[in-house]
């Protein structure tokens, strides 16, 4: 641990010393009040090592990401926005998954994009390039917003796998900063929901 300029805290975590999941995300993340999240990549494998983290978070959760995006999630995601049922059973998702908790994940991913609990955002390369920074911020049920940047994408890899290295910090004018960096990249106007991007790309 550090201090920064203004006496406010920086920790670092680094995957070589625990695994980020559970050092990090499992520290602020269960029943945050929200979730907004810069990230390369999105995947539902991230749903594997923080499933129960993101369903128990209270309000949305809100990801920005590049428009490279795994083709089953993709699948999914056109299910959970067709809000059909039918059409999820008849992809059987058991034979794009080899376990269970495979299977759990894309069961998770639907019933997130379909309560509107999981709000995810695609921005095209050719807005900024490949959306290479990666940052969040985290409202945790208790204490001062919680922002954070490194090298983790929003995957189950990122998390739990790779070697990755995360700074948090909770002053004001960290928050701030990430959260109007997120904003203008939500907000841009090329910035495609999900949904609308698989219809599109269908």
């Amino acid at each position: 641990m550090t201090l920064s300029a203004s006496g406010a805290s920086i920790v670092r975590y680094s995957s070589r010393r625990g695994a980020l999941h559970e050092s990090f995300l499992a520290q602020v993340l269960p029943d945050a009040e929200r979730y907004d999240r810069i990230a390369g990549y999105f995947s539902s494998s991230l749903l594997e090592v923080a499933g129960e983290m993101v369903e128990s978070v209270k309000g949305k959760v809100r990801v920005i990401c590049n428009s490279d995006l795994q083709p089953r999630d993709v699948e999914t995601a056109r299910a959970a926005n067709a809000a059909m049922r039918q059409e999820w059973c008849a992809s059987k998702p058991e034979q794009h998954t080899a376990t269970p908790q495979g299977r759990s994940r894309f069961q998770r991913l639907y019933d997130l994009l379909h309560a509107g609990k999981l709000d995810v955002r695609v921005l095209p390369n050719e807005v900024f390039g490949l959306i290479h920074g990666k940052a969040g911020v985290i409202w945790p049920a208790q204490g001062d917003p919680v922002a954070f940047i490194g090298s983790a994408n929003e995957t189950g890899q990122g998390w739990a796998q790779n070697y990755e290295l995360v700074w948090s910090h909770r002053d004001a004018e960290s928050v701030a900063w990430v959260c109007d960096e997120f904003e203008a990249l939500w907000n841009h106007p090329q910035a495609v929901p999900l949904a609308e991007f698989i219809c599109e790309d269908a």
